[in-house]
């Protein structure tokens, strides 16, 4: 008896928890217990509290979509108002290159021909392009509409974006400023059906900056989405990848002291946490742009990208000093007629309220200033993060019933706004120009456009156009087969010289069609048919024998810079084909 009391007692000891004792090896630690850690240090930064998320107070503003709707109207009537060009990636990067995806003819650039851009934008234009053709509309005088729209509805995105991100972090009212803010800047109104990629980004940065302050990031509709609407903002342009890395973070900070439904669920295995959910969503976002862009090369993942980048690497060497590093503040000072600048030195003034927005554009300047090469285009990002800020100030100034204050800033707006549609900002000019032209001119958003492309549209359409040479300007700044949409040869300044020549039986039997601005050019057997500005398109009299055919109709476009470093940096890289790759086809 006296044995079996002993046995309980000790079967109890052996039952009780033992002291620790000091050197003795820790419990290893819970798998969330890293993420955890994180939220610890966020927490003691205050990083989470940067966006400061509220629930809303009423319904959603009943005009927001009549507000979208007249932004869409502002926007198409820019787009559909004339044809001009930022910058010759533009046609030749994305354009032209969707042109050749679907219809099978156009021009090679030397991003294209090395593998060195991504398919991302060009085959959302390719998708555009044919759905136009399924339905039979596969002329330029309805596609090129058709995707400036499609541009323009997409760039609808940075005021919806704008909207509900204010009404979180600020109230309802700075959230109706920045609609109507957002709908109306010239600079959101005049590049929204532009295909660039600073242009495209920046809708998807604006959308996920949106969810960063929704009040509850654990949810599976805020997780997945904003992981996608990084990794898309930083896959379409590489230098937005800071800006999508610090919101996709803000949201994983936010996330461990949230909960989604049923609270518990969430707080239950790490691996269903929402952490974990939104690291393993932008990894596997991350993995599937990279894959995509190796299917479409033929290559490993990621071969684009790390192509431009490794070319830009080395190229960089040779812009150094090209631009100095405030060249970003002083082109934001002139395009804004000051308004930019103001807004941002009134954020100032309050730096918990305003910190999100002007840590955004303060890592968007850095970013950017890094870089010997500097256009005012690549800080696009920037343009809706000022209008937020000096929207909630509006707000706040018709909050304190300074209604004259307001009315004279709303003023303001109306008037800087409408003079840049119609470039009358004081030297507006120096920040936003073409980059198309033989020579750079300043950007005519409704009015004053290059007359190159209505020339062309024309072209596209007139009876008789068997072959063109552009006597005077070169591929890189021509409208391409994107707006000609004819399987014919198309000879620019160099291909024309070098494989036309000044031999006028040659020309006659290669060329319907000379385009040129020199009012003194004469060609015999042609007669001017059509001038458009300055531009003259000459007509061959005797129109009815054939020209020389091409075998196919995509020269490519090779640069010596590209042509130099690209073998250095891919030894396997083909060497450029002679005479831009232009074979004529056997006579028939």
């Amino acid at each position: 008896m006296a044995k079996r009391r002993k046995g309980a007692r000790a079967a109890r000891r052996a039952e009780r928890p033992r002291p620790k004792r000091a050197g003795t090896a820790r419990p290893r630690a819970a798998p969330g217990a890293a993420l955890a850690s994180l939220a610890h240090l966020a927490h003691l930064a205050h990083l989470a509290h940067l966006a400061h998320p509220r629930e809303p107070e009423g319904p959603v503003w009943k005009h927001l979509w009549s507000v979208l709707a007249l932004a869409f109207a502002a926007r198409a009537f820019v787009a559909l108002s004339g044809d001009f060009a930022l910058h010759p990636d533009e046609i030749m990067q994305y354009l032209e290159q969707a042109h050749r995806l679907v219809f099978g003819n156009g021009i090679v650039h030397w991003e294209h021909f090395y593998g060195a851009r991504p398919w991302l934008v060009p085959g959302l234009i390719a998708g555009v392009l044919a759905a136009f053709d399924a339905v039979g509309l596969d002329r330029p005088v309805w596609y090129v509409g058709g995707v400036e729209l499609a541009f323009c509805a997409l760039s609808l995105a940075v005021p919806a974006g704008m909207y509900f991100f204010a009404r979180r972090h600020f109230d309802e009212s700075a959230a109706r400023v920045a609609l109507v803010a957002g709908a109306f800047w010239y600079e959101l109104v005049g590049f929204a059906h532009k295909p660039m990629t600073e242009f495209v980004a920046t809708g998807l940065l604006v959308a996920l900056l949106a969810l960063c302050v929704r009040p509850d990031p654990a949810r599976p509709g805020v997780v997945w989405p904003a992981a996608l609407l990084a990794v898309l903002a930083a896959a379409v342009r590489m230098q937005y990848a800071p800006l999508a890395l610090v919101l996709l973070g803000l949201i994983f900070l936010r996330a461990g002291g949230a909960s989604g439904p049923g609270g518990a669920w969430w707080r239950g295995a790490w691996w269903r946490g929402a952490r974990a959910q939104l690291a393993f969503a932008a990894a596997l976002f991350f993995l599937a742009v990279g894959l995509f862009d190796g299917l479409t090369w033929g290559a490993e993942p990621f071969h684009s990208y790390l192509a431009n980048l490794r070319f830009n690497l080395a190229l960089e060497e040779t812009r150094a000093g090209s631009s100095p590093a405030w060249q970003y503040l002083w082109w934001l000072l002139l395009a804004t007629a000051g308004l930019g600048a103001l807004c941002l030195a009134a954020s100032l003034r309050d730096p918990r309220r305003y910190g999100l927005l002007l840590g955004l554009v303060v890592l968007a300047l850095i970013v950017h200033s890094a870089e010997a090469h500097k256009e005012y285009r690549f800080v696009f990002v920037v343009v809706p993060l000022w209008l937020l800020i000096g929207a909630d100030a509006a707000a706040r100034l018709a909050a304190r019933r300074r209604a004259w204050v307001f009315g004279a800033a709303g003023a303001a707006f109306a008037a800087v706004s409408l003079a840049g549609l119609l470039n009358a900002l004081p030297r507006q000019d120096d920040a936003w120009r073409l980059i198309f032209a033989p020579e750079e001119t300043p950007v005519r958003f409704v009015r004053g456009q290059d007359p190159l492309f209505a020339a062309y549209r024309y072209l596209a359409e007139a009876p008789g156009v068997l072959a063109v040479w552009h006597i005077d300007r070169h591929y890189h700044a021509l409208p391409g087969y994107y707006y000609l949409h004819r399987e014919i040869p198309l000879y620019d300044a160099t291909t024309g010289a070098a494989l036309v020549g000044a031999d006028m039986p040659t020309v006659l039997a290669s060329v319907s069609h000379l385009l040129s601005a020199d009012p003194r050019l004469s060609a015999p057997g042609y007669a001017e048919e059509r001038t458009f500005g300055d531009l003259r398109v000459l007509r061959r009299l005797e129109n009815d024998a054939p020209v020389r055919r091409w075998r196919e109709f995509t020269p490519t476009v090779t640069e010596r810079s590209a042509d130099r470093i690209m073998p250095l940096l891919y030894p396997d890289a083909p060497p450029p084909p002679a005479d831009f790759g232009i074979r004529f086809a056997a006579p028939e």
